[in-house]
């Protein structure tokens, strides 16, 4: 009977792809197990949410969404592209990677902690020791957790799936567990950010490991592997100003209006974020299968499906800004104050859900100079904005920033595009 079921789904999805353009038996696996992974991951997630909301002052919360900030925009001295090349590499049949890029960034990850500790000797000398002894916690922790965490883009590029999303689940289950029971217990920062590091790194060995038994493979050609290198250190470049601009908001909020406001602004930003979050996880078990597609290929249905990803950001959008009021009063009546301002947030999932195929496109396709003119425009000017406007409007300052670089970046990718195309046919 269930043989018969899945037969007759199959032949469903076969007869569809005439009309999508799309390898949907591809897409269902994929979408099934992105769908599982987001709902438990969410859940965990929400749990968190409501753990900060309620268990910690608004400054302690503030403070600790400062430092974790500021970890993220040193983030820039890892080699962080190297997750997007492995996802590509193994893809295309380089099945023995996964060592090696652990191994580089192993190499190359010790900047962050070089970082992080002229961080902790400026806060120490102006003494504010909880500052500066959390973020040398981050500085030992952070190289680690980023360098182990590498299995889960391996686990993409061979489409495993169903591992990569239990994986993930199961980590984020330990971490908000870990992080709820520690905020419960105390509100010291330093030993919340410990938590934090702990509760990252123990899961990400561990799987990291795992995977390694699972897919054994012998070491790849020395030449493949200056390839990953020579592809990871492009974008680990582009990643320099993503890692700053995704930050900026709330070094800005902090230094500018103080720990209380960056509280309030990191509950609004929270769930918008937590949805984009699956966007972006959504589309990104799309980049194996774009990788295996020719920019012949994706050129005819590109604006199909961006549009459509613009229309599912956009149905988004309203589910949330209407059901936002309910959630907030029924799991975070301390930040009633946020529902506007997470409200307005979320309208730039509108541009955000289209932008990221958009990015595996041209992550898919290797276009290293419209990535480079992409996220340089884009996250250039959101640092800047984010500045200027949070200086003059504050919270408001930060949001419409934010609108404005999304719907230009937006425009300004479909100019990339086009252009790069004319090029080709010329």
């Amino acid at each position: 009977m269930i043989s018969k079921i899945k037969k007759k789904a199959k032949e469903i999805l076969l007869w569809s792809q005439k009309y999508t353009k799309t390898d949907m038996i591809y897409v269902t696996k994929g979408g099934f197990w992105t769908t599982l992974g987001f709902f438990l991951s969410s859940l965990f997630s929400l749990l968190l949410i409501i753990g900060f909301g309620n268990l910690l002052p608004k400054n302690v919360y503030g403070t600790y969404k400062y430092i974790m900030s500021i970890g993220g925009a040193l983030g820039f001295l890892t080699l962080s592209g190297i997750n997007t090349a492995v996802t590509q590499a193994t893809a295309s049949g380089q099945n023995g990677i996964l060592p090696y890029a652990v191994k580089l960034q192993l190499k190359w990850n010790f900047l962050f902690l070089l970082g992080s500790s002229i961080l902790f000797f400026y806060y120490w000398s102006k003494g504010n020791q909880v500052l500066a002894i959390s973020l040398l916690i981050l500085g030992l922790f952070f190289p680690l957790i980023s360098t182990y965490n590498t299995y889960a883009p391996y686990l993409a590029g061979k489409k495993d799936f169903k591992r990569y999303y239990i994986w993930s689940s199961i980590t984020s289950g330990i971490y908000s567990v870990s992080m709820i029971t520690t905020i419960a217990l105390t509100k010291n920062i330093i030993l919340i950010v410990l938590a934090y590091s702990l509760a990252n790194l123990l899961p990400a060995f561990l799987f990291y490991k795992r995977t390694l038994t699972i897919y054994k493979y012998p070491k790849e050609e020395v030449e493949k592997e200056k390839k990953l290198f020579r592809y990871s250190a492009h974008l680990s470049v582009l990643n320099i100003l993503s890692n700053l601009s995704q930050y900026v908001d709330k070094i800005v909020i902090f230094h500018f209006l103080g720990a209380v406001p960056l509280a309030i602004y990191g509950i609004a930003l929270a769930i918008p974020e937590r949805i984009r979050g699956y966007f972006k996880s959504s589309l990104n078990f799309l980049l194996p299968k774009l990788s295996e597609k020719s920019l012949a290929d994706i050129r005819p249905v590109f604006y199909k499906r961006t549009f459509q990803a613009m229309a599912i950001g956009a149905i988004a959008s309203v589910a949330y800004i209407l059901l936002a009021p309910v959630i907030f009063k029924l799991l975070l009546p301390q930040y009633l104050e946020s529902v506007i301002y997470s409200q307005v947030i979320s309208i730039s999932l509108i541009f955000t859900v289209p932008a990221v195929y958009m990015a595996s496109v041209f992550q898919s396709q290797k276009m290293i100079k419209v990535i480079y003119l992409s996220s340089a425009a884009a996250h250039s000017s959101r640092i800047i904005l984010f500045v200027l406007f949070g200086y003059l409007w504050g919270l408001w300052g930060i949001i419409y920033a934010s609108m404005l670089v999304y719907g230009a970046g937006l425009i300004y990718n479909f100019f990339l595009w086009e252009l790069n195309n004319k090029k080709i046919k010329n």
